[in-house]
């Protein structure tokens, strides 16, 4: 969270506000934002028995406001407009996971492997199908430098394949998380959650709190909604001030 709210905080000072446009264009600006997306979905994953009970309700929520934030930067923000963005795709993988768990859970009852084992195995495969989709959008399965599978012009040409990670030609997004390959990377956290909750001497140390930072993860959502407001605002009178 708190690396989320520093990195908005750059991306307004250098490019909303033109200080230095080709910052968000660097490399380790691309990683740093890459480090946000990739730890936010995978503590996502890792919690989601934790609300499995008001699933339902909270997919259909963030999905909600997904749509709410689409509305909104379209229409006072048309250059940064956000069309499935990370809350729309938090929406549909908590949606997701309703019944993947039920399926999870159903094979780990009647297996006869060790769970741990068999979630490790999971792990695997989840960040071996992550790394393989990650380019998906861009017509191609494989790494960024090697391409396995070409994938047809065709597939691009239906709007509704976009939340899927097949962008429809012409299709332009701020804030872009379709589900291939990022629901792969949320399965990677839940099976590591699984994996966790068998582990007592990790749980302990879980509990561990740090006061201030654990009343803000309580309201992760509510930070995340009003903090670019924030930091928009803060940047804007530092850069007043200055000039």
């Amino acid at each position: 969270m708190i690396s989320m709210v520093l990195y908005h905080a750059c991306y307004d000072y250098f490019s909303a506000f033109g200080i230095n446009p080709q910052w968000i264009a660097g490399r380790g600006a691309f990683l740093w934002q890459q480090s946000i997306c990739i730890s936010f979905i995978l503590v996502s994953g890792l919690v989601w028995t934790l609300g499995q009970k008001h699933a339902l309700k909270r997919g259909l929520i963030l999905l909600a406001l997904g749509t709410v934030i689409s509305l909104v930067t379209t229409v006072f923000m048309p250059s940064q407009a956000i069309y499935y963005g990370i809350l729309t795709f938090m929406g549909f993988a908590t949606l997701f996971m309703i019944p993947l768990d039920k399926l999870f859970s159903l094979n780990q009852k009647s297996g006869k492997n060790n769970p741990v084992l068999t979630e490790l195995i999971h792990i695997i495969i989840c960040l071996l199908l992550f790394a393989l989709t990650k380019h998906i959008s861009g017509g191609y399965i494989g790494t960024r430098y090697h391409r396995l599978v070409s994938l047809p012009d065709s597939l691009y040409a239906y709007p509704f394949l976009t939340p899927f990670g097949l962008p429809a030609h012409g299709f332009t997004s701020a804030d872009y998380f379709p589900l291939i390959p990022w629901l792969f990377m949320y399965l990677t956290g839940y099976h590591a959650g699984k994996i966790i909750s068998t582990c007592p001497s990790i749980l302990k140390r879980l509990k561990k709190r740090i006061p201030l930072l654990s009343k803000l993860g309580t309201k992760s959502l509510l930070v995340y909604i009003i903090h670019q407001p924030v930091c928009y605002a803060v940047v804007w009178l530092i850069c007043s001030r200055t000039n």
